[in-house]
């Protein structure tokens, strides 16, 4: 997909394709319309950077263990 945003617009909220692509990200996952991986992956940032981010726009961060599914244990623990 390709978006077009007026330059002018652009010119006006001072911004670039980095802050688009955050704002979406951000918005997207406070809608919970994009998991927090693939809001990372749109943001173009490292999962630390991008709670970051979520903490400045004052939005919490839930993080829980990445589970084995076919264990039911948390992943990397021992059985």
């Amino acid at each position: 997909m390709k978006l077009t945003i007026p330059d002018d617009i652009m010119r006006q909220a001072a911004a670039g394709e980095w802050d688009v692509r955050l704002a979406l990200a951000v918005q997207f996952y406070a809608d919970n319309r994009l998991d927090h991986a693939d809001a990372c992956r749109l943001a173009g940032m490292t999962p630390d950077a991008f709670n970051e981010e979520l903490l400045r726009h004052g939005l919490g961060v839930q993080q829980y263990p990445r589970v084995d599914l076919a264990a039911g244990r948390p992943a990397g623990s021992a059985a």
